[in-house]
């Protein structure tokens, strides 16, 4: 029989604002139906978009807010759950309700949306039967992909191994993602002889000049005064480090004289130099680095604006496929600044739509750009600011609001623009309702569930059942 339904929601109370939502749905006859019963617990973007997914499906939807012990307990008093979502940006809140419903019940499977690695591994040996994943584990893959290739749907990482993910009429299909090997190796020849912190050129070319002196110097002394060569670098370190100078030069001739005066000054503005940069980067905090992972990349890069959940996600699987990356961050006391030290990828401290500053990071040789701060309207202006210095740049941005998203897309044509809690509301949804979707991927405008057998499918009573 074919199934229709009309969702009801009872209004929320007036003293608190977080009384349940109920969305049931019944046959024609008034008798219940036999879809899934699911408790979602959130009140921003997310669980909103969470929410609508779910009603996608007509599934009998349970909605909380912001719960207190009391008020969960009284909706697990109304019946059974086959699943409770806890669906929120917030780690802490998300951790709570988590804990208060294994209180109420030892069984029903949960699914809770945690980002800290910490809290997720606690959580996970804590609590049984529970499902965890993120915002930024699920749309990272979306904007990934056409960062990398513009003709990428998405990314994904199996076994280790990363593969592109592209759409060909309703399927997706895997391809290899392109070779970086030979790119990765100028990138980072480039990184060090173009480093992108002035204190780090300091040290590096006051070495290099200390070193080519040093060279110069022995080489000459051994041919010009017929000294042995280690007679002459045994004067020429004497020199450069100021002990004294070479006596044997006094009885040289003039012209010699002259020359190693002149090397002499050299060596000591490199000396100079040198000394300037080292103690600046022992002294200083650094979150870029002269060579190894937290060099800036220089060519063929993504530049990524904004480090919250969702930049620090994409910045690792950008790491993972082979790609350059380096973020922009605004506030140096975040605190995904201080994971991304530790976990090895560059950072720039500064605004992300300085003209100034993005043409320092190279993004008129970058490969894309991706504006994912957590604020829209900044997202827009940065990528306005990075096409304005490269206008053929490849630039995604991050969407939350839909109304906003489709604004950005008919009217300032800067990018692709993703909508975030849309692409993770739909997977989240079909999490709940235990459907067999692997991941999202973004076919055009719309977020079509991936499932084992390759074939991408809506969100729909078809696609759980």
């Amino acid at each position: 029989m074919e199934r229709s339904a009309e969702a009801s929601r009872a209004p929320a109370s007036e003293d608190d604002g977080s009384a349940p939502e109920r969305s049931r749905s019944a046959d024609g006859d008034g008798g219940p139906r036999p879809h899934r019963r699911v408790l979602l617990i959130g009140e921003d973007d997310l669980s909103e978009e969470t929410g609508r997914a779910l009603d996608a499906t007509e599934a009998d939807v349970y909605r909380l807010k912001t719960p207190n012990d009391r008020e969960v307990r009284t909706a697990f008093g109304d019946g059974e759950f086959d699943t409770v979502a806890v669906v929120a940006r917030d780690d802490a809140f998300v951790l709570r309700m988590a804990l208060i419903v294994r209180s109420l019940s030892s069984e029903v499977p949960l699914l809770v949306t945690l980002f800290d690695p910490v809290m997720s591994e606690r959580l996970a040996n804590d609590v049984g039967n529970c499902r965890i994943t993120s915002l930024a584990a699920i749309v990272a893959p979306s904007l990934a992909g056409p960062l990398i290739d513009s003709e990428l749907a998405a990314v994904q990482v199996e076994d280790g191994a990363a593969v592109g993910l592209r759409t060909t009429g309703g399927s997706v299909e895997e391809v290899a993602l392109p070779p970086q090997g030979r790119r990765r190796i100028t990138a980072l020849a480039q990184a060090v002889f173009m480093p992108y912190d002035r204190s780090a050129a300091l040290l590096f070319y006051g070495a290099i000049g200390l070193i080519a002196v040093m060279i110069i110097e022995t080489l000459s002394a051994a041919i010009v005064l017929d000294q042995p060569l280690v007679d002459a670098f045994y004067g020429a370190a004497k020199t450069l480090v100021t002990v004294g100078p070479n006596e044997a030069v006094a009885d040289g001739p003039s012209w010699f004289k002259l020359f190693i005066s002149v090397s002499m000054l050299l060596g000591l503005g490199f000396a100079a130099s040198f000394t300037a940069g080292l103690v600046d980067r022992v002294t200083a905090r650094r979150l870029t680095g002269l060579i190894g992972k937290r060099a800036v990349p220089r060519r063929d890069h993504v530049v990524v604006a904004g480090l919250g959940q969702v930049g620090l996600q994409l910045c690792l699987l950008l790491r993972s496929c082979g790609v350059g990356v380096v973020a922009i961050e605004e506030n140096s006391e975040f605190e995904n600044v201080g994971r991304a030290r530790e976990l090895g990828f560059p950072v720039v401290i500064g605004r992300a739509a300085d003209p100034y500053l993005q043409r320092r990071l190279s993004l008129d040789h970058a490969r894309a750009f991706a504006a994912v701060t957590e604020d829209d309207l900044t997202n827009i202006s940065v990528a306005v600011a990075a096409r304005a210095v490269n206008e053929d740049l490849r630039v995604v941005l991050r969407a939350g609001d839909g109304e906003i998203a489709n604004e950005t897309r008919s009217l300032f044509k800067v990018g692709l623009v993703r909508d975030v809690h849309r692409i993770a509301g739909a997977l989240l949804a079909a999490m709940a309702l235990d459907a067999s979707a692997t991941t999202v991927v973004c076919e055009g405008d719309d977020a079509k569930l991936l499932f084992g057998d390759g074939s991408l499918r809506d969100l729909s009573i078809d696609a759980v059942t």
